[in-house]
């Protein structure tokens, strides 16, 4: 259980602050690829090569606006003076969501951050000079899950998205501010 007093979130951004699985997969359609072939969470660039086009195609495909955020996400966000976002999205299109939907995170590292490799939350921390407990991570995804135990950040699952199928240690949030407990 979380028992620090006060923690900063760190959050995924696809499948976590915005429902993106359609917009994410669109681009993939209309290149001619079957999107029930692509995994959700991975690298862009990871996605990509597994499909067989590349990044700049599908990013000519991306729908910046298609993805809105999940219900209760806004007001959550709106509550928070510190947080960072650690993402696999491109960060040609994570940037231009987070202007369109005018979210500030203190610090957001994209694929692009990783050199296309898997995310990692040690260089957000390290940029947001926390310690892996003065933190935690919301996430959606087995890769979500992954990154916040090799850093040994507590990871909480994004329980609002309908997809998300929980492990029997998850901290499962069933609404967005339902992190606010787990802050301090």
């Amino acid at each position: 259980m979380l028992t620090q007093t006060r923690r900063t979130p760190l959050f995924d951004f696809d499948g976590t602050l915005v429902d993106s699985d359609a917009a994410l997969l669109a681009p993939f359609a209309a290149l001619g690829v079957d999107p029930a072939t692509i995994p959700l969470g991975l690298p862009a660039a990871q996605a990509c090569d597994l499909a067989g086009i590349s990044l700049e195609d599908y990013l000519a495909h991306y729908d910046e606006s298609a993805s809105q955020p999940f219900p209760g996400v806004e007001e959550l966000l709106a509550r928070l003076d510190h947080w960072g976002l650690c993402s696999n999205k491109a960060r040609p299109s994570g940037v231009a969501e987070l202007a369109r939907l005018r979210w500030a995170p203190t610090v957001a590292l994209f694929s692009d951050d990783f050199d296309g490799e898997p995310k990692r939350l040690e260089p957000l921390l390290a940029a947001l000079d926390l310690q892996p407990a003065d933190a935690v991570y919301v996430g959606d995804t087995d890769h979500d899950r992954s990154a916040a135990a090799a850093a040994g950040v507590p990871f909480a699952l994004a329980g609002w998205n309908a997809r998300v199928t929980p492990r029997p240690d998850d901290l499962v949030l069933v609404h967005p501010p339902d992190l606010l407990a787990l802050l301090g």
